[in-house]
């Protein structure tokens, strides 16, 4: 019988349950545009779309929890909403130069979204891995309100909005309301930035 509480176990939890700020960044159409390249051109895609937005994830003090095939997982272990809307701008900036790299390359054109949320994580450590993993509502919400963002736009959840709605630096608009069993009549924002 398994022993839900042995250290044989492959994933525990720390005993920290935290409020944070997760980050998706999805491609769009990525299965269609994937089938028509070679091999070396999908690893060439993967390598650098992963490389170059893990790189400025990690620039603004967050941390890359996992690639999920055409995206990536995010959060930011310390609250810091300046830091995450910076993070999502730059991150939808870096589509020109990931862009130019595959023009080059001659590697189909990218396009894809960004969504935040805020709220209670679960955090987990896998005992073949010393990455970290994330889990809760907050998750996935935030995976479920990237769908509806626009390609090339950054989305947030109300309760990301709640601690953003103050910035003079950016703009935000509802452009909708998400339904499900998490969360009735749930606002979703869009977000630019006012430079």
């Amino acid at each position: 019988m398994l022993d839900v509480n042995s250290n044989a176990n492959m994933i525990s939890f720390e005993n920290v349950h935290q409020n944070s700020i997760v980050g998706i960044v999805d491609v769009v159409n990525s299965t269609n545009v994937i089938s028509k390249m070679t091999q070396e051109q999908a690893c060439q895609y993967y390598s650098v779309f992963h490389n170059v937005l893990s790189y400025v994830i990690k620039n603004h003090g967050a941390s890359v929890v996992k690639n999920i095939g055409d995206g990536i997982l995010f959060y930011f272990p310390k609250l810091d909403s300046t830091a995450a809307l910076s993070c999502s701008v730059e991150l939808l900036n870096a589509s020109k130069m990931i862009n130019d790299i595959f023009k080059k390359q001659k590697i189909p054109q990218i396009q894809y979204r960004i969504s935040l949320d805020y709220g209670p994580l679960m955090i987990a450590k896998y005992k073949t891995s010393s990455c970290k993993d994330i889990f809760g509502p907050t998750v996935n919400l935030c995976s479920k309100i990237n769908r509806i963002a626009s390609p090339n736009q950054i989305v947030v959840g109300s309760d990301m909005f709640e601690i953003i709605k103050k910035s003079k630096h950016f703009v935000f608009k509802q452009i909708t309301q998400f339904h499900s069993a998490i969360k009735q009549h749930y606002p979703v924002y869009s977000v630019n930035s006012m430079t």
